[in-house]
C-alpha cells in the first residue's frame, strides 16, 4: 500500500511550475501519443513552453520512458 502511495504521489509532482503540467500529465502523454522529444512534450500539454527550466526534467522522463 505504501509503495502505490509513493507512486500516486509522485504522479502529482509538479514538473512544469509555469503551466502547473505534473509528472503524470507528462507521462500519460508520452506514452498515449509516443512523444519522443521535449518539443512533443511541450506541444501536447504546454510543459516546458514558458521558461524552460523543466525541460531537462522532462527529458529525464523521456528517457525513462522510451529507454
Amino acid at each position: 500500500i505504501y509503495h502505490n502511495t509513493r507512486i500516486m504521489s509522485q504522479q502529482d509532482e509538479i514538473i512544469c511550475h509555469c503551466n502547473e503540467i505534473t509528472r503524470g500529465e507528462i507521462e500519460k502523454a508520452i506514452r498515449e501519443k509516443g512523444l519522443k522529444t521535449v518539443d512533443e512534450v511541450g506541444e501536447a500539454t504546454d510543459a516546458g513552453t514558458v521558461c524552460g527550466s523543466c525541460q531537462d526534467e522532462i527529458q529525464a522522463i523521456l528517457d525513462e520512458i522510451n529507454g
